[in-house]
């Protein structure tokens, strides 16, 4: 399992729009240096990741009340196109964090988007654990997180959980007692969660994205955000992970587009050049 580095480090807090996106241009020119090479041998980016997150980047859509720049959507996308065009797996690995940061502004407690939102301006990375294998609908979820006393007790089994690998917290999806969808945090070092780097891919092959196995793992239940809330009403939810692998496709789409021209212009004899 790779490990997460410099745990104690407080990430730097980015203040507006305009410096995230430079801190972003400045992190892609750096991070497109290695992009092949980490790709081709699978190397899981863990240094690229805490740069990443340390960056303050990972916490840019904190609200400003708690400490955070709360940018814009467009802003958003804008930072992840940037990162993904340099390496379309960085660009995804943080979707899921980003995710899960609109979960707690809209439905965690006041208590909970200050303890939340105190870690992501500290650089703490959210995982993921939300995909299941074999279930009629993404609705149907198996993992069960049932009462212990005045907290919880957490079993399941989850799939592509992008990110994970390299997290401080996995934000697990479950189905309460009475069939609600909620999100259970666990941190990675809990006992009964198992991380597996077993995903494979052809492309973004370093995204994390491996296996989850939950057992038996306890939850407190401050740590638990009533998820189903958020579609219950008209909410953003749902557009915040849209937007953001949109930009990453974009992203993706562009260093697709500049590497071909590069080539056309470098590669191909004179007569055959068409851009």
């Amino acid at each position: 399992m790779t490990s997460v580095i410099n745990t104690d480090q407080k990430a730097h807090i980015i203040r507006d729009d305009k410096e995230a996106i430079a801190i972003a241009h400045e992190l892609a020119a750096e991070f497109a240096k290695g992009d092949s090479e980490r790709d081709q041998n699978r190397r899981l980016p863990a240094e690229e990741v805490e740069k990443f997150s340390q960056s303050g980047l990972w916490g840019i859509t904190v609200p400003k009340e708690y400490g955070g720049a709360f940018v814009s959507s467009a802003t958003l996308a804008e930072v992840i196109k940037i990162i993904s065009e340099a390496d379309s797996s960085l660009g995804q690995i943080p979707q899921n964090h980003l995710y899960m940061v609109e979960a707690v502004r809209l439905d965690g407690t006041d208590e909970q988007k200050k303890f939340f939102f105190d870690l992501v301006l500290q650089g703490k990375r959210f995982g993921n654990a939300f995909s299941e294998i074999g279930t009629k609908s993404v609705n149907d979820v198996q993992t069960k997180l049932t009462p212990d006393g005045s907290d919880f007790v957490l079993n399941g089994r989850k799939y592509y959980s992008a990110g994970a690998l390299l997290a401080h917290w996995v934000p697990v999806i479950a189905s309460n007692p009475d069939g609600k969808t909620v999100v259970a945090f666990v941190e990675r070092d809990a006992e009964g969660l198992t991380l597996l780097d077993d995903w494979t891919s052809f492309g973004q092959r370093t995204t994390a994205s491996g296996t989850t196995i939950i057992e038996n793992v306890k939850v407190k239940a401050e740590h638990v955000i009533p998820h189903y809330l958020a579609f219950e009403r008209a909410t953003p939810m749902g557009a915040i992970a849209q937007i953001i692998q949109a930009a990453v496709d974009v992203g993706i789409a562009k260093a697709a587009v500049r590497d071909t021209i590069h080539f056309v212009r470098n590669y191909t004899r004179p007569w055959l050049t068409v851009i």
